[in-house]
């Protein structure tokens, strides 16, 4: 079956409807939008009539997973620091007026709302386009008032050198490992000269990456048969597809809930995971049940998570796993993870 993508590019909305509704609301970013771009229809056809897990729970976990990041600064910790170096500045006030950045994986605008609630980074202008490839979390992305956009990594819907950073966060693994150069080439043409590529996943061997291979592909409505990253073959990557000065480093890049006590703290992360990750058991208690993942799963004590310094707080410092403590400003869960990401330029 041939999936009408002009007619149903989102759900209930032709690509017409769409393009009409984004010059509205979004006019500052219309002109870098690619909708007709040639070989679309044969590209994403086969790609948005493929079943998606981030459609809805149906299909996967994808209700569960906006549900989940209602609460948009769970991952705040990590998101600033992907912003600062796809920028190269510390805060939004910084950056040149007409600085755009695409947030190719961006789900239902997490990376976004992260943004506007984070004091160096929160700005009157939007300048973060969220891109997905499910429909579904797009559609929540627009009802949030952000610019969004259905695409894909392989396949930008976007304007030739317009954007002055292009991310790839949370979710890079779920591009093939033989399509993930091209996809880095096509960001590549979407972004200005001097313009960065920031990739974020997780390695290959990493208590994180054990976490998904482990408890999200034995517990997950659809698995987890993705492959993640090594240093080596994301550094190679890059560089294959044009970028310049490639680096590849750890970042700091936890799972932080606060609450008004230590009871709400723990049931705040341990339900955050069992929604986001869609996962099911047959225990009579998921929390209890999902805490004893997270501690055989998430040990960082050998990890070095010392070379982040202050940033890791001290109960974490102390266990290498998930931390319930109080600070002056109330009660944290704290669960720790580090990401790879490669940085490159566009000379």
């Amino acid at each position: 079956m041939t999936f009408d993508l002009a007619a149903r590019y989102l759900p209930g909305m032709s690509i017409s409807d769409f393009e009409r509704s984004f010059r509205a609301r979004f006019p500052h970013m219309a002109s870098t939008l690619w909708l007709s771009r040639p070989g679309r229809n044969e590209v994403l056809g086969p790609m948005f009539a493929e079943p998606n897990e981030f459609e809805s729970n149906s299909t996967g976990r994808g209700d569960s997973y906006r549900q989940a990041h209602q609460q948009s600064m769970v991952k705040a910790v990590g998101v600033a620091q992907l912003l600062e170096l796809a920028s190269g500045e510390s805060g939004a006030d910084g950056l040149p007026p007409d600085y755009l950045l695409l947030d190719v994986l961006g789900g239902d605008g997490t990376v976004a709302r992260a943004a506007s609630q984070l004091p160096n980074w929160s700005s009157p202008r939007q300048w973060i386009l969220t891109g997905d490839l499910s429909g579904q979390m797009i559609r929540q992305a627009l009802a949030y008032e952000l610019p969004a956009v259905r695409l894909a990594a392989q396949f930008l819907l976007c304007r030739d050198e317009t954007f002055g950073g292009v991310l790839f966060a949370y979710g890079s693994h779920h591009i093939p490992v033989h399509q993930r150069t091209a996809s880095y080439a096509d960001a590549f043409r979407v972004l200005r000269p001097g313009g960065r590529l920031v990739v974020h996943d997780f390695e290959i061997g990493s208590p994180t990456a054990n976490w998904f291979e482990t408890v999200v592909d034995s517990y997950s409505p659809n698995g987890h048969k993705y492959t993640h990253f090594s240093r080596a073959e994301l550094e190679a990557g890059m560089a294959a597809a044009g970028f310049a000065d490639v680096a590849v480093k750890l970042i700091y890049d936890p799972i932080v809930v606060h609450a008004r006590d230590a009871h709400h703290a723990r049931l705040g992360i341990l339900n955050y995971l069992l929604d986001s990750y869609g996962l099911t058991c047959d225990e009579q208690d998921a929390v209890d049940w999902v805490e004893d993942q997270v501690v055989k799963c998430i040990q960082y004590g050998s990890y070095g998570l010392e070379q982040f310094g202050s940033v890791v707080s001290p109960p974490v410092h102390d266990s290498g796993t998930l931390s319930v403590f109080e600070t002056a400003d109330g009660w944290v869960g704290e669960l720790p993870r580090t990401a790879l990401v490669g940085v490159g330029r566009k000379g």
